[in-house]
């Protein structure tokens, strides 16, 4: 199971428990045998439910396959996530450890995945706990009222939804509308959602028992690690043993035992179990059972993400797009940024822990219509990508994939951690090409364990423009920066997927205090006078699959020896995009070859300014030169330290549109060598822009 798809929103702690049995050893164990206690769930889509097996024996291993994944996926340990509506079995199997091949099917789980519905809970100051499937005993977990700001959901009075509690909060558990339950040898309560990805576990609880004599009693946890790739390379291989860890105590028979445990749960952990157990047929009381879940030790993960939000600015298109949402009108968010972006180093394929999917989801959930079908997604993310690649890229990875009107409702823009000293036009220039659309412009500083180099820089647009601004590493000053370091960050200072959650919880808190605040009136209905320039404003993009006889600005475009229309040695992208697992980058280029001969490309372009964006490929390709209007403007050169990756080169920068031709031409001695255009971006909006004083 990709675990990205397993949960709608990284933060929920209201989810479903199921109580287990456990057999005696020896010969008790032999005479007891393996039943399925599951045999019927209802779930909905993304949510998920355990299914659980009485008298599992200790010799014998257990395994789990569903008949249609596309419906329902079921984990090693048993756990089955709706995909989309649908019926699916699940059939479980008995194996012997040492002979794996000798197995038996004990049973089958008939499973219905409905589609996701509104939870209908009463306003409360307490977090809501879901409720248990009716007829059942299983517990539930109750996230007590928060003390500090959290992202917590704001519910219209006509559609009210359970309460969301960011990652990392106290929570109780609630046995059937009470917190004492009498426990048959042994009690499991899965704390997936509380404890995803592993951090410190403390456990509060009282327990009694009344045999007559002393017992000994355990409290423990269980689970799986996470097993994914990150291209094609296993980040660590978790696939191995299930984790477990579990401490002992003596309690007194007719006395009342207060014991606290503390587990450091491993990083990339999963399917996280809280075992509370006793010996084979041995009854226990328990009472006032806490879980305190945090990422490293006394960490104020609360704090931290209350502190991540700069700035709400003009909350009034912010606003407009939680109304609509919540009205059941169409809703896209798009994320235009770097590598953290795309999702390096979240999770698997389907980039589900990435913080873009992640906190598109939980707005999708707070504020979505019904299942929040309305509310839509874009990941325009690309490995890096500075402010004058997204310019050019902007067009093409944002409103070409528009599919609900034409322009995103809400745009995040990420580019602190790769611009360079020369990108701030260029960055300014998406802020008030999407302004200048109507969207409502989020700045996101992402999470990079060296910090975003140019955050202090960039706020000074958001405040400027009055904008959004979202940055996680504010919230990172109160504990050692070692802490972090171990907990958010992958090897080489990306953001895992402890540090993608965090920023999820980080973005959920900005749309939560902007949903609580008075609406303002919209200010950027009219344009401010630029700070650092705006000849990049309404960039385009031009590839070699674009259709110029529909662009009146393209007068001509003829490829010369860059006729080669395909690269397939550029890195592909992370996310599924139109339905194309690892797409290439830029699909459709000019490439020239060994055996391209020496003809220019060359373009007439009526424009005011002009990006060429070229591969870096280093040993073995050749430098081109640049030329505008017949003068040489530059080399495109390339780097021993090239990756395949886009350079951006700024071939014109003028304030007024006219006609221009662009030629590019291998260097000489260079004519046998390969050179891969991969874009070229332009605008032709200078003349049109007038701006007060």
């Amino acid at each position: 199971m990709k675990l990205g798809r397993q949960k709608v929103i990284s933060a929920a702690l209201v989810m479903a428990l199921t109580v287990g049995s456990i057999s005696g050893a020896g010969a008790a164990e032999a005479a007891k045998k393996a039943s399925l206690k599951t045999k019927n769930m209802t779930l909905n889509v993304k949510k998920s439910k355990k299914i659980v097996i009485k008298n599992k024996l200790a010799k014998k291993k257990y395994t789990f396959k569903s008949n249609k994944t596309s419906v329902a996926k079921v984990t090693k340990a048993g756990k089955v996530t709706g995909v989309k509506a649908g019926k699916a079995k699940i059939t479980v199997y008995e194996e012997n450890k040492k002979k794996p091949k000798k197995k038996k099917k004990i049973g089958t789980c008939s499973v219905a995945v409905k589609a996701k519905q509104n939870v209908s809970q009463s306003k409360s100051t307490n977090a809501p706990a879901a409720t248990a499937t009716p007829g059942s005993s299983a517990p539930t977990v109750t996230a007590p009222a928060p003390t500090q700001d959290v992202p917590v959901v704001t519910e219209p009075a006509a559609t009210p939804k359970a309460t969301i509690v960011p990652a990392y909060n106290t929570t109780t558990v609630d046995f059937d509308g009470s917190t004492s339950k009498v426990v048959e040898s042994e009690i499991t309560v899965p704390l997936t959602e509380a404890m995803l990805y592993g951090g410190v576990c403390k456990i509060s609880a009282d327990f009694t028992q009344e045999t007559g004599s002393e017992q000994e009693l355990s409290v423990g946890y269980e689970g799986e690690y996470l097993n994914f790739t990150l291209n094609g390379a296993y980040i660590k291989d978790k696939s191995v043993d299930p984790m477990s860890d579990s401490t002992a105590f003596s309690c007194p028979s007719g006395e009342t035992v207060h014991k606290e445990f503390s587990f450091e749960v491993p990083k990339y952990s999963y399917d996280f179990n809280l075992k509370l157990s006793g010996p084979a047929g041995v009854s226990f009381q328990v009472d006032n059972v806490t879980v305190q879940a945090m990422p490293f030790e006394n960490a104020d993960y609360a704090g931290m993400v209350e502190a991540s939000t700069l700035s709400t600015g003009n909350n009034a298109r912010i606003k407009k797009a939680i109304e609509k949402a919540r009205a059941g009108e169409d809703v896209t968010i798009a994320y235009l940024g770097g590598s953290i972006t795309e999702g390096f180093a979240a999770s698997e394929t389907d980039n589900g822990d990435c913080y873009a999917e992640e906190s598109y989801n939980q707005f999708k959930y707070n504020y979505g219509a019904g299942d929040g079908s309305n509310v839509h997604f874009i990941n325009a993310g690309m490995s890096g990508t500075p402010s004058k690649l997204g310019i050019i890229r902007y067009e093409r990875d944002v409103l070409a994939q528009m599919k609900h009107g034409e322009y995103p409702d809400i745009l995040f823009i990420d580019f602190a951690v790769n611009d360079d000293g020369e990108c701030q036009e260029q960055y300014e220039s998406i802020i008030r090409t999407a302004l200048e659309q109507g969207s409502a412009v989020v700045l996101m500083f992402v999470l990079y364990i060296s910090g975003c180099q140019h955050e202090k820089d960039y706020s000074e647009f958001g405040k400027y423009y009055e904008l959004a601004m979202v940055s996680p590493g504010k919230g990172m000053s109160g504990s050692k920066k070692s802490d972090f370091d171990n907990w958010f960050y992958w090897a080489d200072g990306h953001p895992d997927v402890g540090g993608h959650r965090y920023m999820a919880d980080c973005i959920s808190k900005m749309f939560r205090t902007v949903d609580e605040e008075k609406a303002k009136a919209d200010n950027h209905t009219e344009t401010l006078k630029p700070k650092s320039g705006k000849n990049f404003v309404g960039m385009k993009t031009l590839e070699s699959s674009t259709d110029i006889s529909k662009i009146d600005a393209v007068k001509s475009l003829t490829p010369g020896g860059f006729s080669v229309l395909k690269d397939s040695a550029q890195p592909t992208l992370q996310y599924i995009k139109n339905g194309v697992e690892k797409l290439p980058w830029f699909p459709d280029v000019w490439a020239h070859t060994s055996s391209s001969g020496s003809d220019s490309f060359k373009a007439e372009i009526k424009c005011n300014s002009i990006l060429v964006a070229y591969k870096q490929a280093g040993s073995g390709f050749g430098k081109a030169e640049c030329y505008v209007d017949g003068e040489y403007v530059g080399d495109l050169a390339q780097s021993n330290g090239g990756w395949n990756n886009a350079v951006v080169f700024t071939a014109l920068s003028e304030d007024t549109v006219k006609d221009h031709t662009l030629e590019i031409k291998m260097k000489e001695g260079d004519e046998k060598k390969p050179f891969t255009i991969y874009a070229i971006g332009y605008a032709d909006s200078g003349e049109k822009a007038e701006y007060p004083d």
